[in-house]
C-alpha cells in the first residue's frame, strides 16, 4: 500500500514537530506533570496554533479534519508525551456536542472551547466496562422537567478544572448525554494521578437532578438513536486517537534505546555492535511500523465505513497494545537499570505504554471480541485487500 501524507498534513506536523521540540521536550515536559488539564499556558499555546479547533465546525472557529489527520497530529504529541487532556477534551467532549448539541449548546460552547478558555470532558467508562459501546450502569430518569442521574463514571479525563462535563446515561434502550455543571447537587468527584503523568478522577450521581436542558441535542426516540449514534463515532475516533498518540511513543521508544545501545559500552565495544542487541532493535522497528500501518488503514476506512468504526479501531488496538507491551518492555530491558531512572525519558515513555495498553482494555479481550464478530458478521469470509 503507497501512503502518503497530503501538504496540509504535512504542514501539521511540521509545525507541531518544531512547537514540541522546542517548548515541550522531557524537561519542559515536567512542567505538566499531575497537574489538572496540564500546563496552563501549553493549553492557550494550542490554541493559538489552531490544535483546540482541529475536528470541529468551521462556523465557531473549529477546522475540520478527518481522522487520518487528527492521527498525524496525536503521533507526534505522542513521541512528546504529552499530559495535557487533549483527546477528552477537543476530540471527544468537544466533538460530541459538535456532532449532536443543539445550535444554542454549540454557540455557548464550542467557541470557548477552540479559544482555550473553557474545558470540557467527557465521562464515559464505568467500573469493570472495557467496551464503550455497551450499554451504561449509570441510569437517567424522568423526573417532572428534568432527569435524575444515578451512576459511577471512572478515569474520567480532564474531569477537574473542566467547565462541563459530557455524562453518558442509560434512557431505555439508547444511551444519552448530559450537560452536568461540576457544582451540581448530588456529585462527589475522586481526583488522581495517573501512572502516565496526567490526572483523572472518578465521579459519583446520587440521584442529580437536570432540567430537559442540560441533555445534549433535542429530545425524541428518532432523535435520541442518532445522538446515540454521534456518541459512538466520537467513542471510535477517540480510541483511534489514543493508538495513534501510543504509535508516537513507540517511535520514541525505539530512538531512545537505539541512541542508548550505540552510546553504551561492553567489553569493548557498543550494545548496539552485538547481534542480539541489534535482533531486538529490528524486532521493536517491525512492531512500531506495523502499529503505525494499523492505525493507517483504519484512519482511511473510518469515513468509508461508519457502521463498522467499532471493529476497525478495536483491530488497530490490539496491534497496537501488543506492539506497546512488547516495545516497552524491550526498550526498559535494553537500557538495563538505567531503563527505570527518572533521569532518562525512556522510563517515563515506558509508563505511557503501560498506560495506554491497559486502558479499555487488553489486546486479548479487543481480540475475542473481534473473532466473534467476524465469525457472526461473515466477515471472515471476505478480505478487504483481496476481495471475498
Amino acid at each position: 500500500m503507497q501512503f502518503h501524507l497530503t501538504q496540509d498534513q504535512q504542514l501539521i506536523q511540521a509545525s507541531a514537530l518544531d512547537w514540541l521540540a522546542r517548548h515541550h521536550d522531557f524537561r519542559a515536559r515536567a512542567a505538566s506533570v499531575h497537574r489538572d488539564g496540564g500546563a496552563p499556558e501549553v493549553w492557550s499555546a494550542w490554541a493559538e496554533l489552531g490544535w483546540l479547533a482541529m475536528g470541529l465546525p468551521e462556523e465557531h472557529g473549529g477546522i475540520e479534519a478527518d481522522p487520518l489527520t487528527v492521527g498525524v497530529l496525536q503521533q507526534v504529541m505522542g513521541r512528546h508525551l504529552t499530559v495535557a487532556p487533549y483527546q477528552a477534551c477537543v476530540l471527544q467532549a468537544a466533538r460530541l456536542i459538535a456532532l449532536a448539541g443543539t445550535p444554542a449548546q454549540q454557540a455557548q460552547w464550542l467557541p470557548a472551547m477552540v479559544s482555550g478558555q473553557e474545558r470540557l470532558a467527557l465521562a464515559h467508562t464505568e467500573p469493570g466496562e472495557h467496551w464503550p459501546w455497551a450499554s451504561r450502569s449509570t441510569t437517567a430518569r424522568r423526573d417532572g422537567e428534568g432527569w435524575r442521574l444515578s451512576g459511577h463514571k471512572t478515569g474520567v479525563e480532564g474531569a477537574v478544572g473542566a467547565a462541563l462535563w459530557l455524562v453518558s446515561a442509560q434512557d431505555g434502550e439508547h444511551t444519552g448525554v448530559w450537560l452536568l455543571p461540576p457544582g451540581a447537587s448530588g456529585v462527589s468527584i475522586d481526583a488522581y494521578d495517573t501512572t502516565d503523568g496526567a490526572r483523572a478522577a472518578d465521579l459519583r450521581l446520587d440521584g442529580v437532578w437536570l432540567p430537559d436542558s442540560a441533555r445534549l441535542g433535542h429530545g425524541g426516540a428518532t432523535q435520541a438513536a442518532l445522538h446515540q449514534a454521534a456518541l459512538h463515532q466520537v467513542l471510535a475516533e477517540g480510541w483511534l486517537a489514543r493508538c495513534w498518540w501510543a504509535t508516537g511513543a513507540l517511535q520514541a521508544a525505539l530512538e531512545q534505546t537505539t541512541q542508548y545501545t550505540r552510546q553504551r559500552r561492553q567489553f569493548g565495544q557498543a550494545l548496539a555492535d552485538f547481534q542480539v542487541v541489534q535482533h531486538r532493535l529490528a524486532e521493536m522497528a517491525v512492531q512500531a511500523t506495523e502499529a503505525q500501518a494499523a492505525c493507517e488503514l483504519a484512519a482511511m476506512r473510518l469515513p468509508q465505513e461508519p457502521a463498522k468504526a467499532p471493529w476497525l479501531v478495536a483491530m488497530a488496538r490490539a496491534k497496537v497494545v501488543r506492539a506497546a507491551r512488547d516495545v516497552a518492555a524491550q526498550a526498559v530491558q535494553l537500557h538495563g537499570a538505567m531503563g527505570v531512572c527518572e533521569e532518562l525519558p525512556i522510563a517515563a515513555t515506558f509508563r505511557a505504554l503501560l498506560a495506554f495498553a491497559q486502558r479499555d482494555g487488553e489486546a486479548a479481550e479487543q481480540a475475542a471480541r473481534l473473532g466473534a464478530w467476524s465469525l457472526d458478521s461473515g466477515a471472515h469470509l471476505h478480505s478487504a485487500t483481496l476481495g471475498a
